[in-house]
């Protein structure tokens, strides 16, 4: 793989950095995720969900408030369980839109930040957490995290055995029968279009590989470009540039089954 430029990310704020050990906090309780998998099920109320999780009312409370304020869930006027006194009315709790996506995107932005040494220590909690939500919460093993442009911090899910990556078209006429496509916007202009594919992602045995596909712009891992056909292992946290530039696009490959080493900033 020829050298090339690649995206440089660093986080040494301490306001930053004391704010992410308090959402790792949030997500690193078991209580709290089961209450997030309930809550998926559908919206309860607090005594139901202390019920649920076998937790006292006062407890349940205290977890709730931490993912209202984290914006993990919301709550609106309902009907609590029914007593010898009768219904009465209480809040009733169900995911934020997009609550278990939020999640995954959040960790792949955090996991992807190179930082200094005195933030070193967290890198293990992120990815503890990281596995624990997957495993938890049943959320996608596999995933590219978008940076930047017009789909910045989108999550596309690595759920087929192949997909092609490209710009504009119809993505549901891939021009690779067995492969899904991903479709990009044409703000990203120096990809290649779907038609033509400019790189494909496999998954095998549990791994994924990413193939140039002959692109005019390249594809670059890590701000190395691979040759032209060549398959290249992917690895959690790795960057992924299709093109450089002003119009290209820049992914995070993410893997919360197997987190990768931290990178240096």
């Amino acid at each position: 793989m020829d050298e090339g430029p690649g995206t440089i990310l660093s986080a040494d704020d301490e306001e930053f950095l004391t704010e992410l050990s308090d959402y790792l906090e949030i997500l690193g309780n078991s209580s709290r995720l089961r209450i997030l998998r309930l809550l998926e099920k559908r919206p309860l109320d607090a005594r139901s969900i202390s019920l649920e999780i076998e937790t006292s009312y006062e407890n349940t409370k205290k977890h709730l408030e931490k993912l209202l304020n984290a914006g993990l869930i919301i709550r609106k006027p309902g009907l609590g369980r029914e007593t010898s006194k009768g219904v009465h009315p209480a809040w009733e709790y169900s995911p934020a839109p997009g609550m278990i996506q939020r999640i995954q995107r959040d960790l792949g932005v955090f996991s992807a930040l190179p930082v200094h040494i005195k933030a070193a220590s967290l890198h293990d909690r992120i990815s503890a957490v990281r596995q624990r939500v997957s495993t938890e919460l049943q959320a996608c093993g596999k995933a590219l995290l978008v940076m930047g442009g017009e789909w910045d911090g989108k999550l596309i899910p690595l759920s087929a055995p192949c997909v092609a990556l490209g710009r504009g078209g119809d993505p549901d006429q891939p021009s690779i029968p067995e492969c899904d496509a991903v479709s990009f916007p044409e703000s990203y202009r120096s990809l290649t279009r779907i038609s033509r594919p400019h790189a494909l992602i496999r998954t095998r045995n549990d791994s994924c590989v990413i193939e140039d596909m002959e692109s005019t712009g390249g594809t670059y891992i890590n701000g190395k470009r691979v040759s032209d056909r060549d398959q290249i292992a992917l690895r959690d946290g790795d960057r992924i540039s299709l093109s450089m530039g002003e119009f290209a696009l820049h992914l995070v490959f993410l893997d919360a089954g197997a987190p990768g080493e931290m990178q240096d900033a």
